[in-house]
């Protein structure tokens, strides 16, 4: 079926889901197999892809298949150390791509890979941390030295690993994995403490009530940041893989458009997507605007919409757990602007009521909405704060960062109650 172009086999556990192709112009193209749309289980790989027999272009195939690979800083490095030519999404993922995010896996083989053939090894801390000591990239050595197989989206460093009995597993032949494991930020001044960020951040979303995945902090010469899988879980000591998709994936547009200052989606645009599209539109609208106030105050300038997914559950398509919560703000050389403008404004400081009326009509929505959703994080964030910085401090001494998200926080919540009298 693939008229002379390179194809490259999409599987869904063992079934065939469709085919990637790739012509001498580096086109790709993608169409779904008759045995996938003949399957009363069957869904399609994103909300842009929908499930048919037309042959899908270039524009469209690359959104879905280009968010799967890692990007910047990260995919630079992967190029220049690899053997393999991987300067193009179809020859990573050719390489790469049996163990992506969510439920697919991309291969040249003509069978999808079994357990009894799974293969992993055992990477040590002390291993990771000589890594880091030579400030080398950890998903370039766990390719190209360690014999990984997986593709992670994003520009921070990281891989995906199994993680049991507290040992750290790579695979590497295509067993699913459990955990995505990140060091400290590398590529900024100052931010070796980003595990720590991450890690108090995320325990904060969930105290005030915001949909998170387990996580974990492994102290050592380097601290390192370990996060649950939410699109895998395990059934019978068997891991199975769950189909996400984010937002750029099922709007149709590149990881170069993730952030709406370059073109990608805004916060209505989201909203209006989830209402669409989502099986629970509610429940998944009231945690997406909790997940909006709650970056806005603890200085996430990094919340773009690859940092949305949505995932499928025995509900319908649902708004995944919430992933990649940390204060950038107190950082002086990352981003100083919001991912979103609200009104008009990108920077907190200059957010005035206004700012937010303004928002509230873009999403089609009563200021009260918007505003009590303010205020229940800004309660909450009273209630849990101070207990969860005395928690943090208990367990990790000598650990400053904390502090410093703590009084980013109390700052902006400040500004924001005496600007907007409707947040009073």
């Amino acid at each position: 079926m693939n008229d002379g172009k390179q194809v490259l086999n999409v599987f869904f556990d063992s079934k065939i889901v469709g085919y990637l192709s790739e012509d001498n112009e580096e086109r790709l193209s993608f169409r779904y197999s008759k045995e996938w749309l003949a399957d009363e289980n069957s869904f399609s790989l994103s909300l842009a892809l929908k499930l048919s027999d037309e042959t899908y272009g270039h524009v469209t195939t690359k959104s879905f298949f280009e968010n799967l690979l890692p990007e910047g800083e990260v995919k630079s490095v992967l190029e220049k150390t690899n053997k393999k030519n991987i300067s193009d999404e179809f020859h990573f993922l050719k390489e790469y791509g049996v163990d992506c995010s969510g439920a697919f896996v991309i291969t040249p083989s003509e069978h999808f890979p079994t357990n009894a053939k799974f293969n992993s090894k055992e990477i040590t801390l002390d291993s990771i941390y000589n890594y880091l000591e030579n400030q080398q990239s950890l998903a370039s050595v766990m390719i190209n030295e360690q014999g990984g197989k997986f593709s992670l989206a994003g520009a921070q460093d990281k891989f995906p690993v199994i993680y049991k009995k507290n040992k750290i597993l790579l695979p590497l032949n295509g067993e699913p994995t459990t955990h995505i494991l990140k060091p400290h930020v590398r590529y900024h001044k100052d931010t070796k403490d980003t595990p720590y960020n991450e890690f108090f951040c995320m325990k904060l979303a969930k105290a005030v009530g915001l949909n998170i995945p387990k996580v974990f902090l492994i102290e050592g010469q380097y601290p390192l940041y370990l996060v649950e899988r939410f699109d895998r879980i395990i059934l019978d000591s068997k891991t199975i893989r769950i189909h996400q998709q984010d937002f750029c994936q099922a709007q149709g547009i590149t990881s170069r458009k993730k952030y709406e200052e370059d073109g990608g989606p805004t916060l209505a645009t989201n909203y209006e997507f989830i209402k669409k599209n989502s099986s629970l539109p509610i429940k998944d609208l009231s945690q997406f605007l909790a997940w909006f106030w709650f970056n806005l105050f603890i200085g996430n300038n990094d919340c773009h919409s690859k940092n949305l997914s949505f995932l499928h559950t025995d509900e319908g398509i649902r708004l995944s757990p919430f992933y990649d919560l940390l204060s950038t703000s107190i950082y002086k050389d990352l981003i100083n602007k919001f991912s979103y403008s609200i009104g008009g404004k990108w920077k907190w400081y200059d957010l005035k009521q206004r700012s937010f009326s303004s928002l509230a009509s873009s999403l089609e929505v009563d200021d009260s909405l918007l505003f009590s959703s303010g205020r229940e994080i800004i309660k909450k964030m009273d209630l849990k704060l101070e207990k969860e910085v005395i928690d943090f401090e208990s367990r990790f001494k000598g650990v400053h960062t904390v502090k410093k998200i703590q009084k980013e926080i109390q700052k902006r919540i400040k500004h924001l109650q005496t600007n907007i009298d409707k947040l009073a």
